[in-house]
Order: C-alpha cells, then structure tokens, then sequence
C-alpha cells in the first residue's frame, strides 16, 4: 500500500532528533511560505514542491511521518500518520499527542481533527485550529 500523495516525506529524522526538535524545524518552515491550491506549472510548482518537501518529515524513533502546512489564509494544519517504509502502522493516541503538542505548542487545546476521531484507523490524520470564539459586545 502506498502513503497518500499529500503526505509527501522530506527529510528522514533519526534517534538523534527529539520530537520536539523536528516540531521546532516543521513549524520554521512552515512558516517561511504557504501551501499553494490548485494545478500550478512551472515555477509555481517547484514552489510548492520544495514547501511540501520542507514541511513533511519522518521521524525514525516513532515510527510517525508528519507534515505541518500553512495554508494561504495562514490558518496551520497537521498530517500524521504511522508508516513504516511501505505500509501504514497502528494509530498510536500518546505519540500522536506528544506530536500535536510539539507542533501547535500553546494552540493545542484549540486543535481539532478534520477528519474526525478514526475515520481512518491506520491512515492519515489531519488536524487545524479551531476558529476562535467570537467575542461580542453587548451595550
């Protein structure tokens, strides 16, 4: 089975990278551009190639392959799953949290999966920032 075309995998991360380190350089390069829609050719493209490439990440010690975007309303979504180099693994719920902690820090408790909980046990999960509730203002 092959791993979902989005997820495309960057750089492989060893046992010398914590999974706080790889956050800190996800959230970085996400940072430095956005996840273009739509069919793009030429150097459009390549843009999107690169910032796809730069965002996504295997992380050998626990078995996760992430990616972490931003999107062109600047809103920030994650992609996990568990994968060896050819198949999905069991969903794993603490590593997944430590994940999700590492890479929306103070924001965790707003993250919400757009998928919804399981519905793809042994897949891809993605996950957003909820909007903010609205304040209003009564006179």
């Amino acid at each position: 089975m092959s791993l979902d075309p989005q997820l495309t995998v960057g750089r492989i991360f060893g046992s010398d990278w914590t999974i706080a380190n790889v956050a800190k350089l996800l959230r970085f390069n996400a940072g430095q551009g956005i996840m273009r829609p739509g069919p793009l050719t030429g150097v459009q493209r390549e843009v999107n190639q690169n910032y796809l490439r730069t965002t996504s990440a295997r992380h050998l010690p626990t078995g996760v392959v992430v990616s972490f975007r931003r999107d062109a309303s600047g809103s920030l979504y994650a992609g996990i799953c568990f994968a060896s180099l050819d198949h999905y693994l069991p969903w794993d719920d603490a590593i997944a949290e430590e994940w999700l902690t590492e890479l929306f820090l103070q924001d965790r408790p707003r993250v919400q999966e757009t998928t919804g909980p399981g519905s793809q046990p042994n897949a891809i999960r993605y996950f957003g920032l909820a909007a903010e509730p609205r304040v209003t203002m009564r006179g």
